[in-house]
């Protein structure tokens, strides 16, 4: 990727190269300062961001003056610049300001001290980088180059890496942060975590006790001169964040600097990832789209219009009329704005390039690439200031594109949007802020019901915490909704429960009465309070409605989410009950009876049909995309457990249902075979089951076959050493119950390695996972 520099202005790399500062070429570049005209601008809070040493950031600061005019005879004291303070870069004006007033007398640094870590713990995996650095290190040329050379040719060769080679560590390395994420979530449960909970808050009630005592001690005089010399500082980090859409009625200064903090931290690592993925995309030289150089507005208006109507029903983004005027701010600006904005020109490429998912025929593959890329350039740190809302779903769009593109930025980019939204939510300062509020909470609940789905169908750790619940799903909200708003609180609700249940359900050992029956009632809870409109009685009965196809079709996939949330709910059992069919219950260590088990199986197996049922009710159309994520995992998912249903069954001699279970199985996999070419995950999906459904189709046919074997020998009996036997036998049936188990236990790819314990978890890998499909 070329990015042109202005006319005079150095080259970034030949200055850091004079200053001795080339190691923190990589960082600038990858947070947004490409350029030695975009460095001059850096401020101090960049600085301490970027983990610049204090004699660095200072050398850096005095090339900036210089550069701004300052000779490098003089210091930066004000009263030696005969220049105006504006000139200067804002760093240098901090470094000014404080100045200013003579310096409080310093008193002897106390040491602080740290907390312990926590020995116990699952240690966090490395980076892909920093696996990629170690892995380089071993090469003899490069490990007899000092320190400073080798950091430079690990990034050098960090950049140069081709693309498919970048992705295989980085999936690597989201993998090991998924199992230590998974190991945590074990590790929480444990003693010996409360254990060191107990000792981080005696620790951090000491240091409190001690800092209130100290600070005591000292004079009123001096603690005023500390909160007088830290003014600038408190200003600089409070400035960045005020916005057009900033509550009226701001926070503590105290409280909005830690908030502050933490958003900036997501957005930065959301933008490392988008830089990321836009490399991917990019060669040396490409033409990118800007507002000078645009795509037809025919093609562009298609295209968006497109997306809204194949996600509107379903979630929040944008309206029909939003992206009219969007359109109209690119294509016909006003006198006041003869050119289009940044973040309008990042909207707009944005939503064309996933539009051109729903409808094909608008851009072809390297176009629709092209301006996802395109999008992410106008979209920075500077123009994610400037409207926070805008930035909220600008976020949630980019992350269903890294979520069709199977990329992990999708992950990072729903993070920043929910910090964003809890940072800046106008109803938790005192705003009356009227559609500012109301379209903040509705993009808020798409982040909600984004993050649910990443959790419960790629295995992440939920962001949603019991505060975002409470502000989105309050009762205060549910009245005088619309219809299509009615869906997207259902659709965020069940979402929820989803998450829950796999998370408390993520190991066969929890799968108790207790908490099923919890489960089970929030489930249940739910079914009852969706409104008449969205029931599929309502939507199958003769009497007409106000909904467009549309909106059905959406409600459909609203249940298709409960459904599978009462999967999720048992397919755990279906996996102890298997286990304890092939040990001869060995294996069953659960206060849940076989026979309970065998019921919740069959429900389990009713949830799969009715999914197959829906299935079939919705039509791919222009604006159903056959990458559908959501249609494709529930197929798959549906087909595992009508299979694993269906081979129990077979298992225990029992005929009756079998032949359903197989025949919506079956209705599954058609489905999936129509996405085949257009999606390589369904590809992926369909090789794995298939072979395990056509094996169990020959088996029912044979067990068939006995049982009429069976009738005919009632009416002519044979001997008992010839008579045949209509269940099928457990090391028949064994390899293949045993690979749906690897399906349904382990979704995710955890369990790796695990300890021999007499069941079917020791043959665990990663050929048993569903969403190691999706990284590869």
């Amino acid at each position: 990727m070329l990015i042109s520099t202005h006319s005079g202005m150095p080259e970034l790399n030949e200055v850091l190269a004079r200053l001795g500062l080339t190691r923190y070429l990589q960082v600038l570049t990858e947070n947004g300062f490409h350029s030695w005209e975009t460095v001059v601008d850096i401020t101090e809070e960049d600085l301490t961001a970027l983990d610049f040493k204090l004699g660095h950031r200072r050398a850096l600061q005095r090339e900036i003056a210089t550069s701004r005019g300052v000779p490098s005879s003089l210091s930066l004291d004000p009263e030696n610049v005969s220049l105006e303070p504006t000139s200067l870069s804002t760093s240098a004006l901090e470094t000014l300001t404080r100045q200013i007033s003579p310096p409080p007398p310093r008193e002897k640094r106390r040491y602080r001290r740290h907390p312990k870590p926590d020995e116990n713990a699952p240690k966090k995996p490395k980076t892909a980088y920093v696996n990629f650095a170690d892995k380089l290190r071993e090469d003899p040329d490069v490990s007899q180059l000092s320190f400073v050379n080798i950091a430079r040719e690990v990034g050098r060769r960090w950049q140069d890496l081709p693309a498919m080679q970048k992705r295989g560590w980085e999936s690597d390395a989201a993998r090991a942060m998924q199992e230590f994420e998974a190991q945590m979530d074990e590790y929480k449960r444990t003693d010996n975590w409360r254990k060191y909970q107990r000792y981080l808050n005696d620790f951090k009630s000491q240091q409190s006790q001690q800092i209130q005592s100290s600070s005591g001690k000292r004079p009123n005089a001096s603690r005023s001169t500390t909160d007088s010399s830290n003014n600038t500082r408190v200003y600089s980090r409070a400035s960045p964040t005020s916005s057009s859409s900033s509550p009226t009625t701001a926070p503590s200064l105290a409280s909005m600097g830690t908030e502050a903090e933490v958003c900036h931290n997501a957005l930065t690592l959301a933008f490392s990832e988008l830089v990321t993925l836009r490399g991917e995309i990019l060669d040396p030289g490409t033409q990118i789209y800007n507002a000078s150089n645009k795509p037809p507005r025919e093609l562009m208006s298609r295209s968006i219009h497109a997306f809204i109507r194949g996600t509107g029903s379903l979630l929040f983004m944008w309206t029909e009329e939003q992206a009219d005027e969007l359109l109209d701010r690119i294509y016909q600006p006003s006198a006041s704005h003869t050119t289009a904005d940044a973040m309008s020109l990042a909207e707009c490429f944005t939503v064309a390039a996933m539009g051109a998912h729903y409808d094909s025929d608008c851009f072809p593959d390297r176009i629709r690439k092209l301006l996802y890329a395109s999008g992410t350039l106008h979209f920075h740190e500077q123009t994610a200031r400037q409207d926070y809302l805008r930035t909220m779903r600008l976020l949630l769009c980019m992350s269903f594109y890294s979520l069709l593109e199977k990329h992990m930025s999708a992950r990072y980019l729903i993070a920043a949007g929910l910090q964003v939204a809890r940072w800046k939510y106008p109803s938790l300062h005192g705003s009356n802020s009227g559609p500012l509020d109301e379209n903040w909470r509705k993009i808020y609940r798409s982040l909600i019901f984004m993050d649910s789905w990443l959790s419960y169908t790629l295995g992440y750790t939920s962001e949603v915490t019991p505060k975002d619940v409470q502000i989105i799903c309050g009762s205060r909200y549910a009245n005088a909704m619309s219809n299509v708003e009615l869906i997207h609180a259902q659709t965020s609700k069940i979402g929820l429960v989803a998450a829950e249940i796999a998370k408390t359900l993520a190991a066969p050992e929890l799968a108790t009465r207790e908490n099923i029956a919890v489960l089970s009632q929030k489930l249940d809870t739910w079914r009852k309070e969706v409104p008449h409109t969205l029931q599929i009685e309502t939507l199958t009965s003769t009497a007409p409605t106000d909904l467009d196809v549309y909106q059905r079709r959406a409600i459909l996939m609203v249940h298709i989410m409960y459904l599978g949330a009462l999967i999720l709910l048992y397919r755990q059992l279906l996996v102890a009950t298997a286990e304890t069919q092939l040990t001869d219950g060995a294996a069953w260590n659960s206060n849940i009876t076989v026979q309970d088990a065998r019921i919740y199986r069959d429900q389990c197996a009713l949830a799969a049909q009715q999914t197959a049922r829906i299935l079939k009710l919705i039509s791919f159309d222009g604006t159903l995309t056959k990458r559908c994520w959501l249609i494709i995992y529930w197929s798959f998912t549906s087909a595992i457990v009508l299979l694993f249903s269906a081979t129990t069954k077979i298992m225990d001699g029992q005929t009756d249902g079998v032949e359903a279970d197989i025949h919506f199985a079956g209705a599954c996999i058609e489905g999936l075979e129509s996405c085949r070419s257009f999606e390589p995950i369904a590809a992926r999906y369909l090789d794995t089951i298939w072979p395990i459904y056509k094996s169990l189709h020959e088996k029912h046919q044979r067990m068939a076959s006995r049982s009429k074997a069976s009738l005919s020998a009632i009416l002519h009996p044979l001997p008992p050493l010839l008579s045949p036997s209509i269940a099928i036998s457990k090391e028949e049936m064994g390899p293949v119950c045993e690979k749906l188990s690897l399906l349904l236990i382990d979704p995710f790819g955890r369990k790796q390695g695990m300890p021999d314990d007499r069941s079917m978890r020791r043959m665990l890998n990663a050929d048993g996972s569903c969403s190691v499909f999706w990284w590869k």
